[in-house]
């Protein structure tokens, strides 16, 4: 099993918001805007203000709307108050015209960072790490003797297909989603060289993975073009093919192929935190199991109350004080849901014949719950229909603010339907914490957001979950021959001496070259993850360290939570894996996640497995089917060492 690992990030705020809107100045608008400070960042910043940067928000910057501060900031014990200007310094993505509408009170515009001059690294330190592969930057890069990293985007710009209407600027700046709208809006061209006109700018964008530092862009000379204030790339969000650049010409005259300065500044190293589900004093890892044992303890004293009659009631118990669960105390509410006759299972058919939820004679603990009293709440099963709104109207007004359930489906086991993956993505939205007390794995895992997509994962590797490198390896459950093991273990072994050891590896979850991929990454120390399919021919592996679970219905949906992953490897398959290619390679092509650079890999021995695909994909090439770029980010080889050279090259990385 991998070993316990820190994550590494920039110490910052979250995003601030507008408190009041001053006026115009000019072209620009004056607003306030107020930073709520984690605890702990006061102390740090301490006698040393003036190192704080603002970097404002990136979906905004993409938008061509810059935001500088135009005062130091102002810090009290816990929040900060910053004075800044907003303008529309893209004249031709046209937000001139939305600006003041758009402009209002509540708008998130960007983060408080922490970068202390003193840990700024020198050039010689920058250039070991670019040599030992500890960060990867874009090609053509330099170094100068100042210790300025120079960055020079790659050959294209992205443009808006068309001009934005004010509902499609107010959904990007406002809607949790709003960057997904945004990369559908704007697309890639390709250029022989960047144009920056005067007075005037553009979006482009460059390859970079950071994983234990982040990079500051300094506008140094205005005559190379200036970069907007999004200007702070951390370790965790800086990873992948589009990295965005926005630049600025101030002057008059043409520029051409513009630049940015950038430090390089190590992030700060944290301890992975545990999140257990009672709320209460963080144990050691080592107790996980005894905490496992004692909620078990709970749910059956509970499910052999004379409430519960047989298997025709579902369990739903709230406390106030889930850490007396565990010490044998006895919740503060307790009563039993009337179900429908069948045993309880979470299909909509079924849940939809329960009785209305203050129709019978039995109220439930939600009901009996004062505001604000931040319960938890205990469920037999996965919540059903009826069930999912009582707990949202509940959510809303803070009468539970975590659920922990026993069991997903009567009828499906452990795998989730999609209905269900909507209502964890509810739960999410509303602030609850989830948890899943999963006795198929002996353990209690908590429901994490990477991205748009959740995964359960132990106490110990939320953090790393939510800031490892994410690779999808795809393949067969069929039993492997030696020779694919060898190429296995050395496509592992690439993966990490390229991108090191702050990488994780998503599978299906299956045996084969799953489980042969699964076992190789742990024995390397990488986390793995899962997604498991319910299906007649795959046993689960149960060494995942992060999975999720769909029902057989649910096959497309699954495909969604591979989003996570920043890279897609195929080893020889068969017609799932051909499924998971299409909706991989139509996922690129329609912008729904990233153009990066796809693997296929055969160390069978016999014929080129993939040969027929090759064809295929060429003749859809020439046939105007499918745009030429996506056969660029395919490498169909039988060489594993040849994968970290084809990421170099097309990933443009120095």
């Amino acid at each position: 099993m991998p070993q316990v690992s820190a994550m590494y990030a920039t110490p910052q705020t979250d995003d601030g918001w507008i408190t009041r809107v001053q006026g115009r100045q000019g072209e620009a608008l004056v607003v306030d805007a107020h930073f709520a400070l984690p605890l702990g960042f006061r102390e740090l910043v301490r006698g040393r203000e003036s190192e704080l940067l603002f970097a404002a928000r990136s979906r905004l910057a993409r938008l061509g709307i810059n935001i500088t501060a135009l005062a130091e900031p102002v810090l009290d014990a816990c929040s900060c108050d910053l004075r800044l200007e907003v303008v529309a310094a893209i004249r031709a993505y046209g937000m001139a015209e939305h600006l003041e509408r758009l402009v209002v009170a509540g708008m998130r515009v960007g983060r408080l960072v922490f970068c202390p001059r003193d840990t700024r690294l020198s050039s010689t330190e920058i250039h070991a790490l670019i040599r030992d592969n500890q960060i990867q930057v874009p090609s053509g890069f330099s170094l100068d003797a100042h210790g300025y990293l120079i960055l020079r985007p790659e050959q294209q710009v992205f443009r808006f297909r068309t001009p934005l209407t004010y509902e499609e600027v107010h959904a990007v700046a406002y809607h949790a989603d709003g960057k997904e709208l945004l990369n559908r809006l704007q697309v890639r061209t390709q250029v022989a060289n960047i144009e920056l006109a005067p007075m005037d700018g553009l979006v482009t964008a460059c390859s970079m993975f950071l994983h234990r530092h982040c990079v500051v862009l300094r506008n140094l000379d205005e005559a190379l073009g200036v970069h907007l204030q999004a200007t702070v790339l951390d370790p965790v969000s800086t990873r992948g093919t589009n990295i965005y650049l926005e630049f600025i010409n101030r002057s008059d005259q043409l520029i051409v192929n513009p630049t940015v300065a950038a430090t390089v500044h190590p992030a700060t190293r944290r301890e992975p935190q545990h999140h257990y589900w009672h709320g209460g004093p963080q144990p050691q890892a080592s107790a996980a199991e005894s905490e496992y044992r004692a909620l078990i303890q709970v749910f059956d004293r509970l499910e052999s109350s004379p409430l519960m009659v047989e298997d025709c009631h579902r369990l739903m118990a709230a406390t106030t004080d889930p850490a007396a669960l565990l010490h044998g105390g006895t919740p503060d509410l307790l009563c039993a849901r009337p179900d429908s006759p069948e045993p309880p299972h979470s299909e909509e058919d079924a849940s939809a014949q329960n009785p209305a939820p203050h129709g019978g004679a039995c109220p439930t603990p939600l009901d009996q719950l004062p505001d604000d009293a931040a319960a938890t709440l205990l469920l037999g099963y996965f919540p059903n229909l009826i069930e999912h709104a009582e707990i949202c109207a509940a959510a809303l007004r803070r009468k539970v603010a975590r659920l922990c359930f026993r069991r997903t489906s009567f009828e499906h086991g452990v795998f989730l339907s999609e209905r269900d993956h909507a209502r964890l993505a509810d739960y999410e939205g509303l602030g609850l914490e989830v948890y899943w007390c999963n006795e198929a794995r002996g353990h209690i895992v908590r429901h994490v957001l990477r991205g748009m997509r959740g995964y359960f994962t132990t106490s110990d590797t939320v953090d790393r979950f939510r800031s490892a490198l994410v690779f999808a390896i795809y393949g067969s459950v069929k039993p492997l021959n030696n020779q694919e093991i060898v190429d296995t273990e050395r496509l592992i072994e690439n993966l990490q001496g390229l991108f090191g050891s702050d990488i994780a590896i998503l599978t299906g979850g299956g045996p084969g070259s799953m489980q042969q991929v699964t076992d190789t990454a742990h024995r390397r120390g990488l986390l793995v993850g899962s997604s498991f399919i319910e299906t007649m021919d795959q046993e689960q592996n149960k060494t995942a360290d992060f999975y999720q679970t769909f029902q057989a219905r649910s096959r497309q949906s699954r495909q969604r939570w591979f989003e996570i992953a920043s890279f897609h490897i195929f080893l020889i398959g068969g017609v799932g894996t051909l499924e998971e290619i299409g909706l991989t390679l139509t996922d690129m092509k329609l912008g729904v996640i990233e153009a990066s650079p796809v693997v296929f890999l055969d160390s069978s021995g016999g014929d080129f497995y993939w040969e027929g695909l090759k064809t295929q994909l060429e003749r859809m090439v020439r046939a105007g089917r499918t745009p030429g770029w996506l056969l660029d980010n395919i490498l169909m080889s039988c060489d594993p060492d040849e994968v970290p050279r084809f990421y170099k090259k097309t990933l443009r990385l120095g």
